[in-house]
């Protein structure tokens, strides 16, 4: 994947980004996730076109086959997802996605 010279320069020289070397893994990981984080974006846009359903409509059209499935005991991690995970929405899933990754990458850098 190309790197753009901005991403270089806002982070070689920088404390802990001295060596070009430890800069390229790091904007590669970064531009992975928001390439990632807009393919999904992406898909769930073409969704929505293709079904006509926005994803409200689409839980609710979904709700009575997940129920069946849930209720056989053989997903019961999925269904703690399902009845207990706060289902934040996608900026917010975002913004934590990528503090995660920043924060694993400062640790990295702190060895």
């Amino acid at each position: 994947m190309a790197h753009t010279e901005a991403s270089f320069a806002a982070l070689h020289g920088t404390p802990g980004f001295d060596d070009i070397d430890t800069v390229l893994p790091v904007v590669d990981a970064v531009n992975a996730y928001l390439v990632g984080a807009i393919r999904k974006e992406i898909s769930v846009l073409r969704a929505e076109r293709v079904t006509g359903m926005d994803e409200k409509q689409w839980q609710r059209a979904a709700a009575p086959y997940l129920g069946r499935m849930l209720a056989t005991g053989h997903y019961p991690t999925l269904s703690k997802v399902v009845q207990d995970a706060a289902h934040p929405d996608a900026e917010t899933t975002f913004d934590a996605g990528l503090d995660y990754l920043l924060d694993g990458i400062a640790a990295r850098i702190a060895r």
